[in-house]
């Protein structure tokens, strides 16, 4: 899951940006949860060390001492905190975060002091649809080394977001009963890729890409060309019919949208022979006069399924991130090159 802010996010003034307003390093990521805003403040609130701890994917904790594994449930005596209130942190023996402030269930600002590094820590929750996108700043004034802060600990931070947005999806999948689609849960393990990026262009230019069948093999990664596409696409229940690989060595595969919701939303179940199928959503909202596009692939069935490892979630993230840049050139219509 990629937990890369968008432009406008880092450009803009957070709630916490006063508690440290000569900061030397900025620190800016950003993620979307499948759960509204209040269902998402109480896990941030029960988030800390000797508390909830640090929410991490499944494959993680599966190694991680069991002392050491993040709450996967709501704890009701750690849901009090107010402002003001000292929580241990990592980093030492010494470290903690004060709350700062707090608007549930939108805001958190934590605040700190390590030896002569002063930081603040902001938790923006923005409604996001049925959803919620999280915005997380981090605020560092007194750093002595700011390219290397900057370079190693900015990688360092949206690494370790990035594994905090897919544990936390994984809890709140869980205990809604549902799946990234909306669907009942229990047919996939809850590991997904998820990827994101801003197009330049409306809901409905993306849409029109989307809705184009036969434009199905420019955009998707491993789809060589298209064989058939079924009329009533891309209507719930319909299928196109793609190739996969280089001739003479090709697959035959399908694609069948489970859910089709016009210049917003687009669920395909999709064949990908030898690794099995898997579900891959496509969400799409209004951002900055363009388009905000988040795509999550879960696999379903196959040994696509099985491969329940980092390395397997880095290959798709790639793909599906190419994949995205191919879907963002189409719907801008560009005349240059783009990123």
């Amino acid at each position: 899951m990629s937990a890369r802010a968008s432009r406008t996010e880092r450009a803009a003034g957070l709630p916490g940006d006063d508690v440290v307003p000569d900061a030397d390093v900025v620190m800016d990521t950003a993620f979307d949860l499948p759960a509204p805003p209040a269902a998402v403040w109480p896990w941030f609130v029960q988030l800390g060390k000797r508390r909830g701890g640090y929410y991490l994917p499944r494959w993680v904790e599966a190694v991680t001492p069991r002392a050491r594994r993040g709450l996967r449930h709501l704890d009701d005596d750690l849901l009090g905190l107010q402002v003001g209130d000292t929580i241990p942190d990592w980093g030492g023996r010494e470290a903690t975060f004060t709350a700062h402030e707090m608007t549930p269930p939108h805001t958190l600002v934590h605040r700190s002091t390590r030896d002569h590094v002063r930081l603040s820590w902001a938790i923006v929750l923005r409604a996001q649809g049925p959803g919620t996108r999280v915005q997380l700043r981090l605020r560092l004034a007194g750093v002595r080394h700011r390219t290397t802060a900057r370079v190693l600990g900015g990688a360092a931070d949206r690494l370790t977001v990035e594994g905090l947005a897919v544990g936390l999806r994984e809890r709140l999948t869980s205990a809604s009963g549902t799946d990234p689609a909306g669907s009942p849960g229990g047919e996939d393990d809850g590991r997904m890729a998820t990827v994101s990026r801003h197009v330049d262009a409306p809901p409905t230019a993306v849409w029109d890409v989307l809705a184009d069948g036969w434009s199905y093999s420019n955009w998707v990664v491993g789809a060589s060309h298209m064989r058939a596409v079924e009329a009533a696409w891309p209507a719930a229940g319909s299928k196109l019919h793609h190739s996969q690989g280089s001739w003479p060595v090709t697959l035959d595969d399908e694609a069948v949208v489970e859910v089709s919701k016009p210049a917003s939303r687009l669920v395909l179940l999709a064949k990908g022979r030898p690794l099995g199928s898997a579900r891959v959503q496509l969400d799409l909202r209004s951002e900055d006069g363009g388009t905000r596009v988040t795509m999550t692939e879960t696999p379903v069935s196959g040994p696509g399924k099985l491969l329940d490892n980092p390395l397997a979630d880095v290959v798709l993230a790639r793909r599906n991130t190419e994949a995205l840049a191919r879907l963002a050139a189409m719907a801008e219509r560009r005349t240059t090159p783009g990123a």
